[in-house]
């Protein structure tokens, strides 16, 4: 199993999830229980909603937020389809921009029939989402369908767990990054900038050769900015409203030297790939399957940040407000698997190296991971780098919709500026 820094914010790993659920926290109508709506926004409901396994099986619809498809969840769940043929007739698959996911389902709540039966997504998602109540708070009053989770997360996978507030269960963790990566032919390793001043020293001189993508839709993006408050020693790196002058205002300097913003992880993947840039900042999940791809060159270079911040990543498994009793009862089901030890194991050859069942590693997932990690999982490097630098909780869902207005208000809407 890959060795990780010592997290900072430690929790206790048997403390169990506590989560009050009021009355005015639904706020569609549950579908079993009421019409279409009657005035411009579903009437709330003080019903707890209980699940109840359906008489015959039943279509799902999953949408995705996050990538998390491509990342090993739509084999997992095909692999549950499979297994459960009386609980599921069919599953179709959707993606979008995490940032249009809470639009789409807010629309179907307002049209009084939700047919999303499960959500995927980061805390971007769940963010954006919560905000706009959207979604059914699965715990603490639905832990009785699920795995009791102290028994597969430790303590910053249980962190993790805790920023949702009980609205999604995590069923994927990945130490994350942020870090360098850098085109080798035009880049020495000598010359990757390793600190904030050397980077923005780098784009100074190569004007248009770095960029970041929207931190609202990219992962890598996300890293980078949380990850500034530190490197630069911010007074709170917990409140990007209050606590990040200093990185406001280095991505305001930095931002003079960045042509465009691309609005995607991929677009900003297939910049770099092509020589439009020389240096981008990266996270495990696409340095790997962008090189895997071909995407990047496969001479891509890599390099820590001397003061290396690891913030952690994860995806949340959501089920959105004014699904059918049936459809809770089929989703738990279907969460639960997906935090099994044997779903869990599909995502170690998709570009991650960590999980989120801690029991479920690269040395005991059989001889396909052991093979992925060795041809694209770099073991020269990420043994090691995985065990340097200080792990981070990420902001908090609400926080984090926060510093993506001021960033696209201070930084984004200043491109080249």
């Amino acid at each position: 199993m890959t060795q990780r820094a010592a997290v900072t914010a430690r929790t206790n790993t048997k403390a169990k999830l506590v989560a009050v659920i009021t009355a005015t926290t639904l706020s569609v109508c549950l579908v079993t229980a009421c019409g279409a709506p009657t005035s411009s926004a579903p009437a709330a409901s003080s019903t707890q909603l209980t699940a109840v396994k359906p008489s015959s099986p039943i279509a799902l619809t999953i949408l995705d937020g996050g990538g998390d498809l491509k990342g090993g969840g739509q084999a997992a769940i095909d692999a549950f389809v499979k297994a459960n043929p009386d609980l599921v007739s069919a599953v179709s698959y959707q993606t979008a921009a995490a940032t249009d996911v809470t639009g789409k389902i807010k629309a179907q709540q307002l049209g009084g029939a939700v047919n999303t039966s499960l959500l995927l997504g980061g805390p971007d998602v769940l963010g954006a989402a919560e905000a706009q109540h959207v979604l059914l708070q699965q715990l603490p009053a639905q832990a009785s369908g699920l795995p009791d989770l102290s028994a597969i997360q430790d303590a910053g996978r249980a962190n993790y767990q805790a920023m949702s507030g009980g609205y999604g269960v995590l069923i994927n963790y990945d130490q994350n990054g942020p870090f360098v990566d850098y085109n080798a032919s035009a880049v020495s390793a000598a010359q990757a900038p390793t600190t904030p001043q050397a980077l923005l020293d780098w784009a100074r001189a190569h004007p248009g050769k770095f960029a970041y993508a929207d931190p609202d839709n990219s992962g890598s993006g996300r890293a980078f900015i949380e990850a500034l408050p530190y490197m630069l020693g911010d007074s709170n790196p917990a409140d990007p409203a209050n606590g990040w002058s200093k990185t406001w205002a280095y991505l305001e300097q930095l931002g003079h030297y960045i042509h465009s913003y691309p609005t995607s992880s991929t677009i900003l993947a297939q910049q770099f790939g092509t020589g439009q840039l020389d240096v981008i900042p990266t996270i495990i999940s696409h340095d790997i399957s962008f090189r895997k791809s071909s995407t990047y060159p496969a001479n891509t270079g890599i390099a820590l940040f001397s003061d290396q911040n690891w913030i952690t990543d994860g995806h949340y498994a959501m089920i959105p407000a004014g699904v059918s009793a049936q459809t809770l009862y089929v989703d738990l089901k279907l969460e639960s698997y997906l935090v099994s030890v044997q779903a869990q194991a599909l995502r170690l050859t998709k570009g991650v190296l960590t999980t989120a069942n801690k029991n479920a590693t690269i040395d005991n997932s059989g001889p396909e991971v052991t093979a992925f990690v060795q041809k694209w999982g770099r073991p020269d490097f990420y043994p090691s780098a995985l065990t340097q630098g200080t792990v981070r909780t990420p902001l908090t869902p609400a926080n984090l919709q926060q510093a993506f207005s001021l960033w696209q208000r201070n930084v984004g809407s200043k491109v080249g500026g």
